[in-house]
């Protein structure tokens, strides 16, 4: 996938709740050309903090490399975007305003339609697109100095995973083609779960009872919490559906089956091994807020 410099817009529903830690937070991504790219929604916490970053190193080249805009420095995740080196500015209620109607695309009625956190998103986003903001590097709040090497080792392995799982899909498109016509997102952690149990498709295409082999996963899966019933179900049957479907010249031949197999399943787990170590840096970073709940609340700015 070609990557492109994108700008992030970073907004709340409205003042009254602002402050409060469980309120949500729109997120927008535009790209250089101020073309809206996604608009998610997200939690004032770390978990949200990794959401967002995740999504952002999806569409750029590294964690700091897009800025992000921002309506109020007393979220909880413009603390940690600070914290981690992101390029960040925050601008006033009535610029925030402004700009929702001055970036907004009159076009789209999607966009006008919808909720004010996005409408303010997008356009504090846009405006970082057009010049009209200008982020850059703030002061880290003192009592997030001590996280600095726990958010600047999960912005390493946000990078990490991002390469880790560009591998996988090209793993996959030489030697599991079949796979990527099942999975669009082969890193999806219930894509991940299939293709480790079933990491070529000699078990779905070989003499007797297919079927009952996919079944059999489904349950085990299943079993294993990784996903629901039908989810997982669905998951199976569009690999196999998607190796019945495969041309059967031209693939990985008998002999070098179980080779391809282990090379896929040590790519499965090498994006799932950062997945383990970003969920323990951003553990850590929960637990700090949930312990300071009875006390002086988390940094927020």
């Amino acid at each position: 996938m070609a990557l492109v410099r994108v700008y992030c817009g970073l907004a709340s529903a409205d003042e009254s709740v602002r402050g409060a830690s469980a309120t949500p937070l729109t997120i927008a991504v535009v790209d250089d050309a101020g073309r809206l790219l996604g608009v998610h929604e997200i939690g004032d916490d770390p978990g949200g903090y990794a959401e967002l970053g995740a999504i952002l190193v999806e569409r750029t080249s590294g964690f700091t490399d897009a800025a992000v805009a921002a309506d109020s420095d007393d979220h909880l995740v413009t603390s940690l975007l600070t914290a981690a080196g992101r390029p960040l500015v925050v601008a006033d209620d009535d610029t925030t305003d402004d700009f929702a109607e001055r970036f907004a695309d009159d076009d789209s009625v999607e966009e006008m339609q919808a909720p004010p956190a996005a409408r303010r998103a997008v356009g504090l986003a846009r405006a970082l697109q057009a010049g009209a903001l200008e982020a850059g590097s703030l002061p880290v709040p003192r009592d997030l100095v001590s996280y600095k090497p726990v958010l600047a080792a999960h912005v390493a392995l946000l990078s990490g995973r991002h390469a880790a799982a560009i591998a996988l899909r090209e793993v996959l498109r030489e030697l599991y083609p079949a796979a990527l016509r099942a999975y669009p997102d082969p890193s999806h952690p219930l894509a991940l779960a299939v293709l480790d149990a079933l990491p070529e498709p000699g078990r779905l295409t070989a003499q007797g009872e297919p079927q009952q082999i996919a079944e059999q996963v489904a349950v085990e899966l299943t079993r294993a919490g990784a996903g629901s019933e039908d989810e997982i179900i669905a998951a199976v049957t569009a690999l196999q559906v998607a190796i019945s479907e495969s041309p059967r010249r031209g693939g990985v031949n008998k002999s070098l089956a179980p080779a391809a197999g282990e090379t896929v399943r040590q790519s499965v787990a090498s994006v799932r091994a950062c997945d383990a170590a970003c969920a323990s840096l951003i553990g850590t970073l929960a637990a700090r807020a949930s312990a300071v709940e009875a006390g002086p609340p988390f940094p927020r700015g």
